[in-house]
């Protein structure tokens, strides 16, 4: 059972990535978007989740996030599209019910 999850956000023209790490998911990525729309000064911006990965420790997932901010957004839309070609938005509670769960 994995402690933590590293994340991916798209923009709806996949434009605009965040990455980010939580121990909690559903409310790791509802904090993260509250965050993607203040720093716009919008009121909602439409972020999909597109991609999730489960890590077994907390230094191995921040360690991966950072690795994941530094590559190429090459390498990053390649990633995603090896999971989610369509780049569809992931359902957290799909994500539950898969085996993930909300707290790990």
């Amino acid at each position: 059972m994995s402690c933590c999850y590293l994340y991916i956000l798209s923009s709806r023209h996949h434009r605009y990535l965040s990455i980010g790490v939580t121990i909690d998911l559903p409310s790791g990525v509802s904090s993260q978007r509250i965050q993607i729309n203040r720093r716009l000064r919008k009121k909602r911006v439409l972020q999909k989740l597109v991609y999730v990965e489960s890590i077994n420790s907390i230094e191995e997932a921040v360690e991966r996030e950072m690795h994941l901010k530094r590559v190429s957004r090459r390498q990053i839309d390649r990633l995603i599209e090896s999971v989610n070609p369509g780049w569809d938005s992931i359902s957290i509670s799909e994500l539950v019910r898969a085996g993930f769960s909300g707290h790990a």
